[in-house]
């Protein structure tokens, strides 16, 4: 990494990976890899997670007696299949998490500047060198905004605020099924950051 000042503008350059970004954009870089340690940490680590997906707490369990007798015994047979998996999957996280956890240090390959100063283009050039879900990638997106646009905008434009609204409009329009409206979370994402980067324009 090599600092270069740009005369032009009284900007200062940074040179990352044989590619010039804006101090913004390395920090908003460096501010999502450091929220991918922390979540790798925690998916790894999290003794929580890992007994509840041992137990599987997340089942729905029928109020008929017929059928949660079935479920009952659905949910016997499969536990130490389920038992096995999960203690697999979790030596398997463990064993990934030094490798994974050091990529998220190393210089990306291909990597190039965001075609678009916006948000989205921020996030089409940044995100596929990190992966975040749920709550990780919301914090993501109001610290970019926040060093992008400022700390005014980012207490007006927060994307917690934004995705409820998309939500919402999902909800006004006679969605309320819940299981659709998680398997559409993705979409909600994309809609509502698709708006608050066409309200924030270019940074």
């Amino acid at each position: 990494m090599q600092t270069v000042a740009n005369a032009g503008n009284g900007m200062k350059s940074l040179v990352f990976s044989d590619t010039l970004l804006t101090e913004a954009e390395i920090e908003c870089f460096e501010v999502g890899r450091k929220i991918q340690r922390r979540a790798l940490v925690k998916r790894s680590f999290d003794g929580r997670g890992f007994l509840d997906s041992l137990t599987m707490s997340s089942l729905s369990w029928s109020r008929s007696s017929w059928c949660f007798t079935l479920q009952l015994l659905v949910y016997l047979l499969c536990l130490p299949v389920n038992a096995v998996w999960q203690v697999l999957k979790q030596l398997w996280l463990w064993m990934l998490f030094p490798f994974r956890y050091m990529a998220t240090y190393m210089p990306p390959r291909g990597f190039s500047a965001p075609g678009e100063k916006t948000l989205q283009g921020i996030h089409y050039q940044f995100t596929p060198y990190f992966e975040l879900q749920g709550h990780d990638y919301i914090e993501c997106i109001n610290r970019w905004v926040k060093i992008l646009y400022g700390l005014d905008k980012a207490k007006y434009h927060n994307f917690a605020r934004y995705l409820h609204q998309e939500r919402k409009r999902l909800k006004d329009q006679g969605v309320n099924d819940p299981s659709f409206l998680a398997v559409t979370y993705r979409n909600q994402l994309s809609a509502a950051r698709q708006r608050l980067s066409k309200d924030l324009g270019n940074y």
